[in-house]
């Protein structure tokens, strides 16, 4: 079951990626998209949902629609907070992180946010660098992340570097791809970059418990008694 500030994914284009978003309340989600829109077509010939209004063909940035519309036939996944490191390298990148979130009142405060900020939202739409599954991370940590885009990087670099130390064929790129494929040795850089998302996250509670714990010592230190007045006969 479904609860307030829920994050949510399915996979779209045979499991090539996933489109992320929050679950807010009353089969409702906010998400962060681009507009589908045939720039052949005209916006009059497409049809908004009968139960949200939405329509994904000329609205973009973020959305609030039907959890139909969001999942489009595809079945629902939780993406998982706080999982250990054996759990994140087993799992598809984009689908669970190390790092803990917040409340559900503060998830679903931050992307209500969003929403209501109309066309500047959540800024301009970019796959690799401001994607569906940055909002949703920033709306459950504060964080804009993307591990789906970082592990896309992370496997091009792999890529690209045995490539390089090698003369080019058919063969060998074929096994290097393989390799990167099979061993998943991209895992290991994208666990260390969605743990440096925890002590990011962990430093800045620090910095702000020290600085209102030497706030109270400094008021303590600079505060007076006031000084009892004489009783005179």
């Amino acid at each position: 079951m479904l609860r307030q500030g829920d994050h949510i994914y399915c996979f779209r284009n045979a499991h090539t990626y996933s489109h992320h978003g929050i679950y807010v309340d009353d089969n409702r989600v906010i998400h962060f998209t681009r507009t589908q829109q045939d720039s052949t077509q005209s916006s009059s010939n497409y049809q908004a949902c009968r139960i949200c209004g939405f329509q994904p063909e000329t609205q973009g940035g973020v959305v609030k629609s039907c959890l139909d519309c969001f999942l489009k036939g595809q079945r629902l996944f939780l993406f998982k907070y706080n999982v250990s490191s054996r759990v994140f390298k087993e799992n598809k990148s984009g689908t669970c992180s190390t790092t803990s979130c917040d409340p559900p009142d503060i998830v679903v405060r931050r992307a209500t946010k969003m929403l209501n900020n109309g066309q500047l939202g959540f800024g301009e739409y970019d796959l690799m660098k401001n994607n569906c599954e940055h909002f949703a991370r920033f709306c459950k940590t504060g964080e804009s992340k993307s591990l789906q885009a970082f592990s896309l990087k992370a496997k091009a670099k792999l890529v690209f570097r045995g490539l390089t130390e090698q003369s080019f064929s058919m063969e060998n790129a074929f096994i290097i791809l393989a390799r990167v494929t099979i061993t998943r040795e991209y895992k290991n850089d994208t666990l260390q970059y969605d743990k440096k998302i925890i002590f990011k996250s962990t430093t800045k509670k620090r910095i702000i418990l020290i600085t209102i714990i030497v706030a109270i010592i400094i008021s303590c230190l600079f505060y007076k008694q006031p000084r009892a007045g004489c009783v005179c006969e």
